[in-house]
């Protein structure tokens, strides 16, 4: 734990600059009491850095009432502090970061044990601590600090989310998957694709492996009609990417019994077992990567599930890469759609292939109206 070296404070420094004019003007011109009179500063400024420089040691406890929150939410952060003789007249201060510039909250010590409330009113991560202990000599020449002995606490702040209707059967394109034609091919060998990451080594087809020199996996059609693919392109600053967030978060809220698999452009991924509260943390941790390849992020999902529905997710200012990404869409022939968010023109020039939807929203409301008005997922 590293001790707090006294510093002066602005009105520390304006005193000894007014002090040491004085003093060399007083002694310049011969004026003796002006000159001793400004050399008095000096002493005065080391006497408030010894006063504020004695600070004890501090220990803290420190827990949220929640490990996650929803843009918008309140969570309660308790700190038990645990600080030696000499600290009734210090102020703790909390440093918090993750909700802009990092800022620092001042903190009495009148009870051991101390309460705020964090509204962190955009998703992202938090982080509160760690807690320094604060005195400042009573005329407020000078100031120490002391880094407690604590560990800071990380907040997941989830996107706000928008009601959706759900993509019946599964994203199965309207197909029912509770009758019995379906049930009877459920385990039915539908095919060989390309093998993507996390696949099932067990079902790596190796003679046609070795004849077309990439490794290719059996499909089946257990997974071949059922889930949903959501490719983000992350290439983008806060407010964009914000808005393309916050439009997936939707998705993945509005169908909690569906698998549906998130990937960023940048790389992160959440499989479609992992669940809902898994994606939203990835949403929530995801931050611009300005070279993302996110036309061969689009170009990889040719390899997914055949039959699953496919969503792209980027903003009005990549209708040429949204237009590339259709084309390897199109070829799956199943239903796919893709979003672009943003301002912008209405996009009359760029016509979708058949099969893939475009849906253009100036906002994530505006998507989630469109989505629900457009039943996408119906050919």
């Amino acid at each position: 734990m590293a001790g707090g070296t006294p510093r002066p404070t602005a009105r520390g420094w304006a005193l000894l600059v007014a002090g040491a004019v004085l003093s060399g003007c007083g002694l310049g011109l011969g004026y003796l009491a002006p000159g001793a009179l400004g050399a008095l500063a000096f002493p005065a400024v080391a006497l408030a850095m010894v006063l504020a420089g004695r600070l004890p040691s501090v220990r803290v406890a420190r827990r949220m009432t929640a490990s996650r929150v929803r843009a918008g939410e309140s969570v309660t952060v308790v700190l038990d502090v645990t600080a030696g003789k000499g600290a009734g007249s210090a102020t703790v201060a909390e440093r918090v970061t993750g909700i802009g510039e990092p800022v620092v909250l001042p903190l009495g010590l009148a009870r051991p044990r101390i309460r705020y409330e964090l509204t962190p009113q955009r998703r992202g991560v938090v982080e509160a601590g760690p807690l320094s202990l604060v005195r400042t000599d009573p005329l407020g020449l000078a100031r120490a600090f002391r880094a407690a002995d604590d560990v800071p606490v990380r907040l997941l702040v989830h996107p706000r989310h928008h009601h959706l209707a759900p993509v019946p059967a599964a994203g199965g394109g309207g197909r029912d998957t509770s009758s019995a034609s379906v049930r009877a091919s459920e385990g039915a060998f539908a095919g060989l694709r390309e093998h993507a990451p996390g696949d099932d080594v067990r079902q790596i087809h190796w003679r046609t492996s070795a004849r077309r020199g990439r490794l290719m996996v059996r499909e089946h059609a257990d997974s071949a009609g059922t889930g949903m693919t959501v490719l983000v392109d992350d290439r983008y600053g806060p407010d964009e990417l914000d808005a393309l967030v916050e439009a997936a978060a939707s998705i993945v809220r509005s169908a909690p019994d569906v698998p549906v698999e998130l990937r960023l452009a940048g790389g992160a991924r959440s499989a479609a077992a992992a669940g809902v509260t898994a994606h939203l943390d990835v949403l929530a941790e995801a931050v611009a990567r300005p070279g993302a390849d996110f036309p061969g992020a689009c170009a990889g999902l040719r390899s997914a599930p055949a039959g699953r529905a496919i969503v792209l997710l980027s903003t009005t200012a990549a209708d040429e890469d949204a237009a590339a990404a259709m084309r390897p869409l199109a070829a799956r022939h199943t239903v796919s759609l893709v979003g672009l968010i943003g301002p912008g023109d209405d996009g009359g020039g760029l016509a979708p292939p058949a099969g893939v939807r475009l849906l253009r929203a100036a906002d994530p409301a505006g998507f989630a109206q469109r989505w629900n008005d457009t039943r996408w997922w119906t050919r």
